[in-house]
């Protein structure tokens, strides 16, 4: 009887070993807040270029920590009318390759603000906000006139 035991043990703890089992979620997915937690809202400018300014705002009443992978924690595309990418304010700058992050305190507001110069003539565009937080990542799209 005894030779069996020690090799039934032994196969059982294998087989344990092998199982699958539930894990955990990753730190980050515990972190995450319920949607909803962050409003973001753009606001366009048209005067001697165009200002855009996107705003971040913690709608909760507890602290969010916004989590950035590298230097690029937000963004601006301006498409024309046909769907058509004419600038991005991060097309040709480099970016720091270190993860950083952003404390967003109980109803505070963060704002990301960067300009455009228009080419010449009028016409209907769109710009496309960005936060690029990996833990609560926004996008926003207004359009808006170049008279």
């Amino acid at each position: 009887m005894r030779r069996f035991v020690l090799p039934a043990l032994a196969t059982a703890a294998v087989v344990f070993a092998c199982s699958p089992r539930s894990h955990s979620a990753p730190a980050a997915a515990r972190r995450a807040k319920p949607s909803g937690a962050l409003l973001a809202h753009v606001d366009v400018q048209v005067t001697q270029g165009v200002q855009f300014d996107l705003a971040v705002a913690n709608d909760t009443d507890k602290r969010v920590e916004l989590d950035f992978t590298d230097g690029r924690t937000h963004d601006f595309a301006v498409l024309d009318a046909s769907g058509r990418e004419v600038w991005r304010w991060s097309r040709g700058r480099l970016f720091t390759q270190a993860m950083q992050n952003r404390l967003l305190e109980a109803s505070d507001t963060a704002h990301w603000r960067e300009q455009w110069d228009p080419p010449a003539g009028s016409g209907r565009y769109t710009v496309v906000a960005m936060l690029h937080a990996a833990n609560h990542p926004v996008e926003q799209r207004v359009d808006f006139w170049v008279p």
